[in-house]
């Protein structure tokens, strides 16, 4: 396979720890990155271990950070904005609905999600962020480790480092409302990742506790956070489960492929260094279909091929996906996940991006394809502040 080299790489003011392309013009993308006021002894014994930010991030006292705006220009990779943040950022993403995908929110140190407008300057023919509002959900002491909206963007997904896993509602422009309380689930030890099914029904979740859970939502038939009723969490039409069999360590990444009323395929990776292929029927046990060991731990998962069309529906088993993978001190993976000739799924690495020297944490590729039928990628990796501009 081969191992990609880059086309240009710059060093950030500060740890780089999540990265997304802007949905409705390409060219542009939003960098969040996470710093952590501590000592020498401190920051040498963190890279030495390996732990992550978020869990060390509870030993200290001050964390900050900063949006970058970033354009990639031919194969140049170029800083048009950047923006100080009085919390540090652990997740970046625009909103889903098309007539509302300048809005991007990025969840915080701080227990808030910040709002923030990608619009053009009126001096110069360049976005800008302009920062709109910060949704205090939680303490001020609580870190959201990642964050997602719904299928229509009428509420928030987030993972605490409490370990609960919650939704709440998201009006561009109006208050949080402070009545509104609880929680989907629980995990035992901090919550690192979520994951809506592909049917928009219900929330996979991971945590430090190795737990992969599912919790189905109680929202109405329009997808909808149903705000016309108290949030009644535990009313479920498909049971809630937790599995701590299947994975060796924390649950860090999942990626739903395929839902229906008998189950679901799902993607997981894990602090173990595996990525699994597993399905999830909803009565019974779950099973691992293929699993792949990659040398780091799996952080984060993004599918390729749904960039381009759609995810498979309901009654549409997808047969060969696309990867772009996060290994955290392994570097990043282009992957394939297929179907062989005995019908047994098989994972392949395809690539390797080897030239990060340290936590591998956030990852994009651009939407669409170059003239010589080439992905665009961003990566970075933490410690180093690096971040890469590569193709495949």
């Amino acid at each position: 396979m081969p191992s990609i080299e880059h086309l240009q790489f710059l060093t950030l003011d500060l740890p780089p720890s999540c990265i997304e392309f802007w949905p409705l013009n390409p060219q542009y993308a939003t960098v969040g990155t996470y710093n952590l006021e501590k000592t020498g002894a401190d920051h040498e014994h963190a890279e030495e271990s390996g732990e992550s930010e978020a869990s060390e991030g509870k030993k200290s006292q001050q964390r900050n950070g900063s949006l970058i705006l970033l354009r990639v220009d031919g194969d140049e990779v170029k800083i048009i904005q950047t923006l100080s943040t009085p919390s540090a950022i652990l997740d970046v993403h625009f909103h889903p609905t098309l007539n509302q995908q300048s809005i991007f929110g990025v969840a915080t140190s701080t227990g808030s999600i910040g709002i923030y407008h990608l619009v053009w300057s009126h001096t110069e023919d360049i976005p800008e962020m302009i920062y709109t509002q910060t949704l205090q959900y939680f303490p001020e002491d609580v870190l959201i480790t990642a964050f997602l909206w719904n299928l229509n963007g009428s509420s928030i997904g987030m993972a605490l480092t409490t370990g609960e896993i919650c939704l709440r509602p998201f009006k561009s422009g109006k208050p949080v409302e402070a009545s509104i309380s609880g929680s989907l689930t629980t995990h035992d030890l901090e919550a690192w990742t979520l994951a809506f099914s592909s049917d928009g029904l219900g929330v996979y979740s991971g945590g430090d506790d190795s737990a992969l859970k599912f919790t189905e939502l109680a929202i109405n038939h329009e997808h909808h956070f149903d705000d016309s009723i108290e949030a009644k969490y535990g009313e479920v039409k498909r049971m809630p489960w937790s599995d701590r069999k299947i994975h060796g360590a924390g649950v860090t990444a999942i990626l739903p492929l395929h839902s229906s009323d008998e189950g679901g395929l799902v993607l997981t990776g894990s602090y173990d260094d595996h990525i699994r292929l597993i399905y999830a029927p909803v009565v019974g046990r779950r099973n691992v279909l293929t699993e792949m060991h990659l040398g780091g731990g799996v952080w984060r998962l993004k599918r390729l091929d749904s960039i381009s069309k759609p995810i498979s529906s309901e009654n549409q088993t997808p047969d060969n996906v696309l990867l772009l993978v996060s290994c955290m001190h392994a570097g990043a993976r282009i992957m394939s996940l297929r179907k062989d000739e005995n019908n047994d799924w098989q994972f392949e690495v395809l690539a390797k991006f080897e030239e990060h020297k340290s936590m591998n944490y956030g990852s994009d590729c651009q939407p669409g394809l170059n003239s010589k039928n080439q992905r665009t990628f961003i990566t970075t990796s933490f410690y180093d502040r690096l971040l890469c501009l590569w193709r495949y």
